[in-house]
């Protein structure tokens, strides 16, 4: 809608074939970067505490986010190929580096946030797996034993280690496409 004008609705009907021609399509659709003009929003604050909340309301909003395309990707309504590994991370830091030094500090801070979430899911091999061994621990009164934590250590780092070999597989793909 634009200012000042009214808004319009505009009906389409679609038949079966239709319906089957857009499903058969998929859900790709190729934008092209310059259809879309950079967005600049000032954000200010009245004074240091002020900045200090905000900053806490943002990285709170990252972390949600993060949680969420965890739970996408689990449900399968967010593809693999949409993360981003080490090789992917450059790239973009590369392009957004170019944009100003506060582009580049906030793509940091995101990265920073993204690892602060995925060091606490709960796989042994990470700060949430250490975390759920003590809650065990405080539930049972001893420890889980040291076979099961050197396996459950060592089924965590085996998916670490795949996910990280899918996501860099993925980037180089992505880069020589």
């Amino acid at each position: 809608p634009l200012p000042n004008e009214p808004r319009a609705e505009v009906p389409v009907a679609r038949g079966a074939p239709d319906v089957r021609a857009l499903q058969a399509m998929g859900w790709r659709v190729d934008l092209n970067e310059r259809m879309f003009k950079d967005v600049s929003v000032v954000v200010r604050a009245d004074g240091p505490l002020e900045a200090i909340g905000m900053g806490f309301s943002h990285t709170k909003k990252l972390m949600v986010q993060t949680y969420l395309t965890i739970d996408r990707l689990l449900r399968g309504s967010v593809g693999i190929e949409q993360l981003r590994g080490p090789v992917g991370i450059v790239h973009i830091g590369t392009i957004v580096a170019e944009k100003g030094l506060m582009y580049l500090i906030l793509l940091l801070a995101i990265i920073s946030v993204n690892l602060a979430v995925l060091n606490f899911l709960p796989l042994p091999i990470v700060d949430g797996g250490l975390f759920l061994f003590l809650v065990y621990e405080k539930f049972k009164g001893r420890p889980p034993s040291v076979a099961f934590q050197n396996a459950a250590t060592l089924a965590g780092l085996f998916l670490l280690v795949g996910l990280f070999l899918v996501v860099t597989y993925n980037d180089i793909m992505r880069l020589i496409s």
